[in-house]
């Protein structure tokens, strides 16, 4: 009975902590025939100061977090391990240079579908919390001013 109880604590608990998180605006970009790696964006905003330590998705093979970067005149991309995110200050992936890779795709992305994902975010204090979220596809030719992303 005490481990139930146990249980029931930490699970209302760990859903207190995905409370203090919050998923918007995500959305990747559709594949061209043949692609089997997409880029997703979105805006994260914790309520602590936490880092983002994963993100997941049933649709690709690994998501990884990447930071562009210039370095001679050339743009590069490196994979991260976490991304802080300060209290109560949404944290845009675009905006910050930072985008997140959905890494082979289980089948193509198609604009007007969505992508399903999972974020874990640790906060100061060691607990963790996920969140689910949905990220609409949008077709290839959306967003002109961005730059375009080959892997």
């Amino acid at each position: 009975m005490r481990y139930a109880i146990a249980i029931a604590a930490w699970l209302c608990a760990a859903q207190a902590w995905a409370g203090d998180v919050a998923v918007s605006g995500a959305w990747a970009r559709a594949t061209a025939p043949g692609q089997e790696d997409a880029a997703m964006q979105f805006s994260i905003t914790s309520k602590q100061e936490a880092q983002l330590v994963a993100i997941s998705s049933p649709a690709a093979g690994a998501v990884e977090l990447h930071r562009m970067t210039h370095d001679s005149g050339v743009m590069k991309m490196r994979a991260i391990e976490s991304l802080p995110l300060p209290a109560g200050k949404a944290v845009d992936l675009a905006a910050s240079g930072i985008h997140v890779m959905l890494l082979n795709l289980k089948q193509p992305a198609k604009a007007g579908e969505s992508i399903p994902f999972t974020v874990t975010v640790q906060f100061a204090d060691k607990h963790k919390a996920t969140v689910q979220a949905t990220a609409e596809v949008k077709p290839l030719a959306d967003n002109h001013d961005e730059h375009e992303h080959h892997h």
